[in-house]
């Protein structure tokens, strides 16, 4: 048998690496998606099971979520594919693995691959774009983001027909050149649209802090509701993948890898705050932003967390929030 490595050059090398270490990666936050999404399911059937509404909205999220584990777990087979081939079946091929790898990266099923992870992408998006809408309760703050969003799937949809060509490559040549635009409206959006939560959330703490007291205004402003709920590690994630591809180094692969998985993990784990009753929902924004929310409740003490409305009973009315 030849020893492929002799074959492998430096920047080959670091690809194929990167290649393995993301797919590592991406199998341990497969198995967090996945405990995630039971734990959802079980909260949204047990939560909502004598509601219609309730029933219904329950039933969303837990499709929306299985949508997004079958993407996920189509995206991760290509990948486990791809690396036995390239590592195992096809180690002695002329030129060793990286030259397989170079020959097949256009592959079908790795198209198939990374259609899985773009749609992924834009599923994540959507529901950011929705839970925006929800906590500023206004169509008018979410049309800009709408317009980057119809951008990038258009961008996507020509980068997925780019690379799918023979011998062409994601990460190398004429892909590249509507990768970037792709990578960029997404994350501009990603940013734009976490901004939007973040300032949202930060503003609202106040008047929740009047209603719930301080404790019990942390389950909906805390650090942790906002990272959440803005989908903040998505978009930091994005930042330094979309500035590694564009510098066409070896070691996007692995980045794209792990900002794909949280393109599932930070809408599944909105989705787990929602079924918990911690989510903002139309009602929740709706009851603060009432001009006469103080008005009619200047009696209320807010050191022992009472309130004019329940709040908690609203954010388990999964119906409403979606």
């Amino acid at each position: 048998m030849s020893t492929t490595n002799s074959f492998d050059t430096p920047s080959e090398l670091t690809f194929e690496r990167s290649l393995y270490i993301g797919g590592q990666i991406t199998g341990i936050l497969y198995g967090i998606q996945l405990v995630v999404y039971c734990l959802s399911c079980r909260l949204l059937l047990r939560t909502n099971s004598s509601s219609s509404t309730g029933r219904s909205g329950a039933n969303f999220y837990i499709i929306y979520g299985a949508v997004l584990l079958i993407l996920w777990t189509i995206a991760l087979a290509c990948n486990a594919v791809f690396g036995q081939n390239s590592w195992i079946d096809h180690r002695d091929v002329q030129g060793g693995p990286a030259a397989y790898i170079g020959e097949n990266i256009s592959a079908v099923y790795n198209t198939v691959g990374t259609t899985a992870g773009v749609m992924l992408n834009f599923l994540g998006d959507g529901l950011l774009i929705y839970r925006c809408y929800i906590i500023w309760n206004s169509w008018k703050v979410i049309v800009f983001p709408i317009i980057i969003y119809l951008g990038g799937l258009s961008m996507s949809v020509l980068l997925i027909f780019e690379s799918a060509q023979p011998g062409a490559n994601f990460f190398v040549g004429h892909a590249v050149d509507f990768g970037i635009p792709y990578v960029s409206l997404t994350i501009s959006l990603n940013i734009i649209v976490t901004a939007l939560i973040c300032g949202r959330l930060l503003s609202l703490r106040k008047d929740v802090g009047k209603i719930l007291g301080p404790s019990h205004a942390k389950m909906y402003t805390s650090i942790i509701a906002i990272l959440v709920e803005s989908a903040a590690l998505f978009t930091v994630f994005g930042i330094v993948y979309v500035v590694v591809y564009a510098r066409k180094s070896q070691t996007s692969i692995a980045l794209v890898q792990v900002w794909g998985d949280f393109c599932a993990i930070s809408p599944q784990m909105i989705i787990l705050r929602i079924a918990m009753g911690q989510g903002w929902t139309k009602d929740t924004v709706g009851q603060l932003t009432s001009p006469t929310m103080f008005t009619k409740n200047s009696d209320i003490d807010p050191e022992k967390g009472e309130r004019f409305f329940d709040l908690q009973k609203a954010n388990s009315s999964i119906g409403t929030a979606a």
